[in-house]
């Protein structure tokens, strides 16, 4: 279980770190809330694993469906990370749908707009008992990491964005100036 959660960790926040967080501008990023919801809006915009997968250890009912036990059961939320219905302007990078209570100068909030309807549409590490491992370190590497980066250094990408990322278990950055 440990080496689970070392790996996994290690390799996807490889993969986040030098690839998703850093297409997007780091000026705004002067606070933790601020940071942890631009690295949940990247992770969004840019999931790391196309879906979650488990096999069930009952036999189940879902949607009205009879499930044996046994069956593997793929959660594949690709379009529902990109649904208006789901993330209201979905297809803009708009970290202030992840902070609570977030408020402007005259004391509104227009992020309640924003928020996110149905918390089990996005869990990019999944959720409960099943949970990935790594989710804490991944979490600690990024924000250290991108926080580090952000304070010692001045960062572009001066690269498209389409066809970003190729995939093989996990979507990889595609250009050759990053994670080669």
């Amino acid at each position: 279980m440990a080496m689970d959660m070392l790996m996994a960790g290690v390799d996807t926040v490889r993969s986040l770190l030098f690839s998703y967080i850093l297409f997007f501008q780091t000026s705004s990023m002067k606070n933790v809330p601020y940071l942890r919801a631009c690295i949940k809006e990247s992770q969004r915009i840019y999931p790391l694993v196309i879906g979650n997968g488990r096999f069930l250890n009952r036999d189940s009912v879902l949607s009205g469906y009879q499930v044996p036990a046994g069956t593997c059961v793929s959660m594949v939320p690709l379009s529902l990370l990109s649904s208006e219905e789901h993330f209201p302007k979905a297809a803009e990078f708009l970290p202030e749908r992840w902070i609570r209570n977030a408020t402007d100068s005259n004391g509104q909030c227009p992020a309640n707009d924003l928020k996110l309807k149905n918390p089990f549409v996005f869990l990019p590490f999944g959720f409960g008992p099943r949970m990935c491992v790594g989710k804490r370190i991944v979490d600690m590497e990024l924000e250290l990491g991108i926080a580090r980066l952000i304070r010692n250094f001045s960062i572009e990408f001066n690269h498209p964005t389409e066809n970003a990322f190729r995939s093989s278990l996990i979507n990889l950055p595609n250009s050759p100036t990053m994670c080669q």
